[in-house]
């Protein structure tokens, strides 16, 4: 779902919503817990109640009584309380609780989408996420828009890598609609679809074209599990 960015209840909703569709995949498709195909889609469900705890701790400091405002920077070890160093920190909490969610969960979506390209023999020969992307969707012959769409989160991410700047590999522009939601890339400008509930939404997005994925064919006769090298490694 998406809502527009009025208050950090907003990113409650937006992010419980990323949560309620990972556990929907998860519970759709019934894969074991060691195949890529389950921890994929829990991995990113344990990223986004992170940013959840987050954004409700932020949201209670901004409604709550007196009390949970005095003891919310003591928790936070705030040595000094001003509406000055409340707010620098209320940011940057919120700053690196958006960054976490698009960046570590992107890395989750890309994993998976390499496993899954592997398993079915649909990998791609360059290193970018992008031709990844595409390999898996001519091979299982889905809709080509799928690739952009997929690569929305990427280019927010690759943005708030360049400090908020969009950075075009070609110097185009580009602008997609997801869901009726407008996203806009303009080369060299500050990126304004980055917020934390453009970023859930996207995000969510892309769990559904996953979810499609999974739905194929091609991936619903692979029975065998497809595991995670570094799960395995790590046993």
């Amino acid at each position: 779902m998406y809502k527009k960015e009025t208050s950090f209840c907003d990113h409650s909703e937006c992010i419980k919503s990323l949560v309620d569709t990972c556990t929907s995949i998860i519970g759709k498709h019934k894969y074991s817990d060691e195949d890529i195909r389950t921890i994929t889609f829990a991995n990113i469900r344990g990223i986004a109640y992170s940013s959840l705890g987050i954004t409700n701790l932020l949201h209670s400091w901004v409604i709550g009584n007196e009390q949970i405002k005095q003891v919310i920077p003591q928790l936070l070890g705030m040595s000094e309380v001003t509406t000055r160093t409340v707010k620098l920190m209320g940011d940057d909490i919120a700053k690196t609780a958006k960054l976490s969610l698009i960046l570590l969960c992107q890395f989750q979506i890309e994993n998976l989408i390499c496993l899954m390209a592997n398993a079915i023999g649909a990998t791609s020969k360059k290193k970018g996420f992008y031709d990844k992307v595409s390999s898996l969707i001519k091979s299982l012959e889905l809709d080509s828009k799928k690739i952009e769409e997929l690569n929305v989160p990427a280019l927010i991410r690759n943005s708030l890598h360049s400090n908020g700047i969009h950075h075009s590999y070609d110097g185009k522009d580009f602008s997609i609609t997801l869901q009726g939601v407008d996203y806009e890339f303009l080369n060299g400008k500050k990126v304004s679809c980055a917020s934390m509930t453009h970023i859930a939404h996207s995000l969510e997005n892309s769990l559904e074209i996953l979810d499609e994925i999974l739905d194929h064919e091609k991936l619903k006769n692979h029975t065998e599990e497809i595991h995670d090298e570094y799960r395995l490694q790590t046993k």
